[in-house]
């Protein structure tokens, strides 16, 4: 049930809305940011691929059909732990019957030696035993040799790759690459580095390795080696760059041989002023922000601006004098880093940067200032 309003009420309702000004447009809210000195490590970014300090092939000393298989893909095994098991039947009967000779030998040879000590015969009897027992056992040694090589053994530590492409009952040849062991824990890159870039790469510089995927493996390595020609090793195939080598702990393991990362190598390292990412615009590929200005500090200019409407610069001057207006400036900037630029020219410090609505910014401007934060340290 609506309630009836008396009717004076209503007129002066209405004298009172016809009589109201419509209310000034607030000045928009921003959020701008003080210049000041932020820590820069100028660097050059290099994609590569990651190689193990340890990386070898297994291969067979010897021809031989196998007959087991003591480890699995992915095992991580000690240096002269048996991989594969050749055939070996006929080795081992011959070491056994070479033991047995051998062991025949040296009964006879400390037999005879004890005669010729007591003059029951002669030296050279003696030395005829005692060089047939060095004999024999120099003959078991070599076929307990040629029976090892039938034992396939890891050359070193690591992990062993992948097994598939032998079974039980294959046959394998001399020198037949089976599979490959590495050991990931030390790692190494080679990058190739821009020619006009190389003057600034030095030995023991760190350099920060990321790989690809979600989320990437961050790791810290140095560079251990820096051609001395252009190209590698010298060949002017690729006379623009030089080959650089870095090295890396493995940390987490998670690292592979074979993967593809992106190298940051850190050429130094400086504290300059800065500029927020969030403050920078572009014009014509030239970047600006928007400062901070008094009224007062700027209005003589935007009497004598062309680019400022004449209406625009009535409302300026009916303003208080400390009303916050914003001016472009145009700035020369250095490398992105992180979310900050390094300030070359253009700004100095203490000045105020808009760092949010810069979209809607226009030069003479009038602004609301929500907070003024301090340089992004680092």
């Amino acid at each position: 049930m609506f309630r009836a309003v008396p009717a004076l009420s209503f007129v002066a309702l209405l004298l009172v809305a016809c009589g109201s000004k419509p209310q000034a447009r607030q000045p928009l809210a921003v959020q701008t940011e003080t210049i000041g000195e932020a820590s820069f490590s100028p660097s050059i970014e290099v994609i590569s691929q990651l190689s193990s300090t340890t990386d070898v092939a297994l291969k067979p000393e010897v021809d031989g059909r196998v007959v087991k298989i003591l480890v699995t893909q992915g095992q991580r095994v000690k240096a002269g732990q048996p991989i594969l098991v050749l055939d070996n039947v006929q080795q081992s009967a011959a070491l056994d019957a070479s033991k047995a000779e051998a062991s025949k030998d040296i009964v006879n040879a400390e037999r005879y030696i004890f005669l010729n000590e007591q003059g029951a015969v002669s030296t050279k009897d003696r030395d005829y035993y005692v060089t047939q027992a060095i004999q024999s056992r120099d003959q078991a040694r070599a076929k307990a040799a040629d029976l090892g090589y039938k034992y396939v053994t890891a050359p070193i530590s690591g992990e062993i790759g992948d097994l598939d492409t032998v079974k039980l009952g294959d046959y394998v040849r001399q020198g037949q690459a089976i599979t490959g062991i590495v050991d990931n824990r030390d790692l190494w890159t080679l990058m190739d580095v821009p020619a006009t870039q190389a003057s600034r790469v030095q030995l023991g510089q760190p350099v920060e390795l990321k790989s690809q995927g979600n989320p990437p493996v961050i790791n810290i390595g140095k560079v251990v080696f820096i051609s001395p020609y252009y190209g590698v090793s010298g060949n002017q195939s690729s006379p623009n760059t030089v080959l650089v080598k870095a090295a890396f702990p493995n940390l987490t393991g998670k690292l592979k041989t074979g993967q593809y990362v992106r190298n940051r190598i850190i050429t130094g390292n400086s504290r300059q002023l800065s500029v927020p990412v969030q403050a920078v615009m572009m014009q014509a590929q030239q970047p600006f922000v928007y400062r901070v200005f008094r009224l007062n500090q700027v209005l003589a200019k935007i009497r004598a601006s062309t680019q400022i409407p004449e209406a625009q610069k009535q409302k300026l001057e009916a303003l208080p004098p400390e009303t916050p207006i914003v001016v472009q400036m145009p700035v020369k900037l250095g490398t992105l880093e992180g979310n900050r630029y390094p300030l070359l020219s253009g700004l100095a410090a203490g000045d105020q940067v808009v760092v949010s609505n810069t979209a809607l910014l226009r030069t003479g401007m009038p602004v609301k200032l929500a907070g003024a934060g301090q340089p992004g340290v680092n």
